[in-house]
């Protein structure tokens, strides 16, 4: 694909909820002019989380329809005529069953990519978040964390997805957010986790700094600018109380505030950053 023709047409985003927004969002980071597709009523995410549905669809044109109707069917497939990449998000079958699936469009548009986000690959279960990470193998695996993953692996995969279908000319291709979840789950470096000296987040004054010196010339620096030579071969010992080393840093670390700290290692050229709100 030419990257003067680009972007190649527009996207229309029949998603709701978090993911499939998402994709559409990163998407109009690319160039792409994106067309939100909602239902009469709504996404509901709008009257669940109004900041969460602002950020995801500002850029984007709204516009509401109803595709029970005839006359719905007949303004998506106008727009579809014209459109690169479509994205839905609704239970396999629904699309099928308003005479509105692949098969439909893509003979209105043989170019088009349609990208539908599921669940699961292999049924049309309801889900959410956590049942993917549940299935996706990572719950067992690591603490249940704070956001969304499952749906933020799902909107990357989708787009992905969506460029993928480009490059190959159109057609319909499926994203399952369980899978999603899978192909990011690898196994973890155990050592990223905070229980290391040179990699972890520490208390400073007025607030909390993110330090991340892996690599030994960098530990090194941190060291010797820092003034804590005697910590030079200590990288790797462990983040807990009962080592010296350990109290020793946090010490240094709580002579200056979070804010002075991270002026300081921009300056030293180091990882270190204050830890945000």
């Amino acid at each position: 694909m030419a990257l003067s023709a680009w972007p190649p047409g527009r996207v229309l985003d029949l998603t709701r909820l978090l993911p499939g927004p998402l994709a559409g969002k990163l998407l109009l980071e690319m160039g792409f002019p994106v067309l939100k597709v909602e239902p009469p009523g709504g996404d509901p995410l709008e009257a669940l989380a109004p900041e969460a549905y602002a950020f995801l669809n500002q850029g984007k044109e709204v516009r509401r329809l109803d595709l029970k109707t005839p006359e719905g069917r007949e303004r998506l497939l106008s727009w579809v005529r014209e459109s690169a990449l479509l994205l839905e998000s609704n239970r396999p079958g629904v699309m099928e069953r308003l005479g509105l699936g692949p098969e439909a469009l893509l003979s209105q548009n043989p170019r088009l990519v349609y990208v539908r986000l599921r669940g699961y690959p292999d049924t049309p279960d309801p889900g959410h978040d956590l049942t993917y990470l549940a299935e996706g193998g990572l719950l067992g695996r690591f603490p249940w964390p704070s956001f969304q993953f499952a749906d933020l692996a799902g909107a990357y995969a989708l787009a992905l997805t969506a460029l993928k279908g480009l490059l190959l000319g159109g057609g319909f291709y499926e994203v399952a957010l369980s899978e999603a979840v899978k192909s990011v789950a690898y196994p973890p470096i155990p050592f990223l986790d905070g229980s290391v000296l040179c990699y972890g987040v520490y208390p400073a004054r007025e607030g909390e700094v993110a330090l991340a010196a892996l690599e030994p010339h960098l530990w090194a620096r941190f060291c010797e600018r820092a003034d804590l030579p005697d910590l030079l071969h200590l990288a790797f010992s462990p983040a807990r109380e009962e080592n010296p080393a350990y109290r020793k840093l946090c010490a240094r670390l709580l002579e200056r505030t979070a804010l002075e700290w991270e002026a300081w290692a921009r300056a030293e050229g180091l990882p270190l950053r204050r830890v945000r709100g």
